[in-house]
């Protein structure tokens, strides 16, 4: 038997066929057509997605060489984007990219009607810019056209899994991106709704992760060359699906998960989501495996700003993405810890957590004349680990675990000179396993259990035979980390924030 996780991420699409054990036999991938109309303002073509899923499909029946062994296939999706459709379920507008940040003074006026902690405690949230819901209510009022002749909004792992079985679904881990769902009841919150002003039946049935779908439609499979019948099984938020193949399934485990953003994801008792968990800026929602509830937290840019960096200030941006990574993380490692005093933060696309401030901007500190460009490229590394040890610390105040050991997964987790630098800064060690695509790992499990193939993710995860690396914090680099941090850098968002506000007041009389 054979299964295919699909990993739809912000950079790539990739599909990966793998057996039970999560030995990878083929994969595939094309890279994620992003339109960008503006800064930070960004759409995704469904039915780009859709040829870019089929080819992908393609290329791995292909290079199967036992095709008729595919049982099943899952997805693992960012959140919080989706698709309008209208009666006949064809797309009607663009999908607006998660990270888009044109719906933020829509959602700053609805904020101003609400009680933001009422919504907090039904859906896991707080209100920001990201949400399904701010996507939705821009369209209200920035294509009204569009919203009116709307009969389903569906996320966009819902939008290829209907194009793949004609069903409209949801799992209840991508529900819960979406600041409508009840993450208590596990249900679409009427509450919620009532409070925006959307019908409930504007959104998908939902069901949890691991739950089959159907069949593949015949006409679909013959297309894309699948010799027997496949299962379609729900997946999950790449984050939680990710945290499933590295095995966060209890309480007091914490993993990493870094790619266009870094993401601490540990699981936690809903009884105890409070106030303390509302101004902490973290999001809670509900995992793929069982019946776990995880808190959230993370920046928006990590791999963003790595990419930013190289694309405007490396001589060679030509060359292969893969060999980019390499030399910056070779440049910044011939720069000492603390990288002469040069100090870059982070917030490029705002603050996620603990603040919630999408005009947060990243800033550039200590620069002098005798400084380099691997001393840049290695303060803009410490300054991401830096915003994990602030996230880090908030999960330790909310539950009191002190997380002693920490998985990573996702593209970062590739950098082994990042992930030893985190272990340094956070005083921490670092696992990672060989497999490297985790959230593809995570949604294959998911098809796995939807198909038969396992019980429950517990027997998932025990099948699995992948080896792992240990990272251990280097004793002198944690020193002078420490000193950074304490010193200065856990309180750089409160000193630049009233500039960067004052930043942005200005922009909007600027030409």
């Amino acid at each position: 038997m054979l299964l295919i996780g699909l990993d739809v991420g912000t950079t790539n699409i990739k599909g990966i066929l793998f057996t039970p054990q999560g030995q990878m036999v083929a994969s595939a991938s094309r890279p994620t057509r992003t339109h960008y109309l503006g800064t930070e303002i960004a759409d995704f073509s469904p039915e780009e997605f859709w040829e870019d899923i089929q080819a992908i499909l393609r290329e791995l029946v292909s290079r199967c060489p036992s095709p008729e062994r595919i049982v099943a296939l899952s997805f693992a999706s960012f959140g919080e984007a989706g698709v309008a459709l209208n009666k006949r379920g064809n797309p009607l507008a663009p999908a607006i990219a998660w990270f888009d940040q044109r719906s933020w003074e829509v959602m700053e006026a609805w904020r101003s009607q609400v009680d933001e902690y009422e919504i907090f405690r039904i859906t896991g949230m707080r209100i920001n810019h990201v949400s399904s819901l701010a996507k939705i209510l821009w369209e209200r009022q920035h294509r009204p056209d569009v919203y009116r002749q709307t009969k389903k909004w569906l996320f966009m792992a819902s939008y290829l899994i209907h194009k793949l079985t004609g069903e409209y679904c949801a799992d209840y881990s991508i529900a819960s991106r979406s600041m409508l769902f009840d993450i208590h009841a596990k249900v679409w919150s009427e509450r919620m709704c009532q409070l925006a002003g959307i019908p409930v039946d504007l959104l998908p049935p939902t069901f949890p992760s691991g739950t089959p779908v159907g069949e593949i439609r015949r006409d679909v499979a013959g297309d894309l060359g699948l010799k027997g019948k496949v299962t379609v099984v729900l997946g999950g938020h790449d984050h939680p699906c990710g945290a499933l193949s590295v095995g966060l399934r209890k309480k007091g485990e914490v993993v990493n998960s870094t790619g266009t953003g870094d993401v601490l994801c540990a699981l936690i008792d809903p009884a105890r989501i409070d106030r303390g968990f509302f101004e902490a800026g973290v999001s809670c929602g509900c995992h793929v495996a069982g019946s776990h509830t995880y808190m959230l937290a993370g920046t928006y840019a990590a791999g963003k700003l790595v990419d930013w960096f190289l694309e405007n200030f490396s001589a060679e941006s030509e060359l292969p993405r893969e060999q980019l990574y390499e030399r910056i993380a070779t440049r910044a490692a011939s720069a000492p810890a603390g990288s002469h005093g040069v100090v870059v933060f982070p917030h490029l696309r705002g603050c996620r957590t603990p603040h919630n401030d999408p005009l947060s901007k990243g800033a550039i500190l200590g620069l002098r004349t005798t400084h380099t460009w691997s001393d840049i490229a290695r303060a803009i590394f410490e300054g991401l680990s830096m915003e994990v040890r602030i996230l880090l610390e908030t999960f330790t105040e909310l539950t009191g675990a002190t997380y002693p050991e920490i998985r990573c997964f996702g593209g970062g987790s590739r950098n082994r000179f990042w992930v030893q630098m985190k272990a340094d800064v956070l005083s921490r060690r670092m696992r990672i396993n060989a497999i490297q695509e985790n959230a593809a790992l995570g949604a294959a499990l998911l098809a796995g259990i939807g198909s038969g193939v396992y019980r429950d993710a517990d027997e998932a995860f025990q099948n699995l035979s992948l080896d792992e690396e240990t990272f251990v914090p280097d004793p002198a680099s944690t020193q002078v980390y420490r000193q950074m941090y304490e010193t200065f850098y856990r309180d750089l968002y409160p000193r630049l924030a009233p500039i960067n506000h004052d930043i942005e007041a200005m922009l909007k009389v600027l030409p």
